[in-house]
């Protein structure tokens, strides 16, 4: 597939390379010239078992809204390395196993970087320890139905249509747009 046709909106000329590779390899590396990353790493810790996903409350909103951390992505560094350096490096969590699909809204307006949604399970067939205490202060594992059912404000409200997707198969492997 030609470059301008998986990425419209990059250029070679502005040097940033996006790579999609299958799900054996690591599924997509960001790399930008400048100091700024690039793209920022959203990890979505999962609970296949359950079906259920940690959120932690949004620390920038006067009302409460859920969301999932947010952290810079480094010049060059994969999703799939990105994602593990930030669970198991910055909060010590066990190993984990980095899902097929991951959600992708690009940068516009307000927002000036990329996001990647990186759906994370446990490496085994559970987490081994709460990992909702390692995530986040007031960390908190939710199913889809029950934040639609309660009216839960979650930010971006597309991140539960991307776990639904995933629950129910319907979504191919790969970086999905959450536009």
């Amino acid at each position: 597939m030609p470059y301008k046709s998986m990425v419209p909106h990059l250029t070679r000329l502005e040097h940033l390379k996006v790579l999609f590779q299958s799900h054996a390899g690591s599924v997509v590396r960001v790399t930008s010239p400048g100091s700024e990353p690039a793209a920022q790493i959203r990890p979505v810790v999962i609970d296949p078992a359950s079906r259920r996903f940690l959120l932690v409350p949004d620390p920038g909103m006067s009302s409460v809204v859920w969301s999932v951390p947010t952290r810079p992505m480094r010049p060059g560094e994969s999703l799939r390395r990105a994602a593990v350096r930030q669970l198991r490096r910055e909060l010590r969590m066990p190993a984990p196993r980095i899902a097929p699909v991951i959600g992708r809204i690009p940068s516009s307006g307000q927002r000036r970087h990329e996001e990647y949604f990186v759906l994370v399970a446990p490496a085994g067939r559970a987490w081994p320890c709460d990992v909702s205490v390692l995530l986040a202060p007031g960390a908190r594992w939710w199913e889809t139905a029950e934040l639609r059912d309660r009216d839960v404000q979650v930010k971006p409200e597309v991140l539960l249509d991307l776990i639904d997707g995933y629950w129910e198969g319907w979504l191919p492997d790969g970086v999905i747009s959450l536009e």
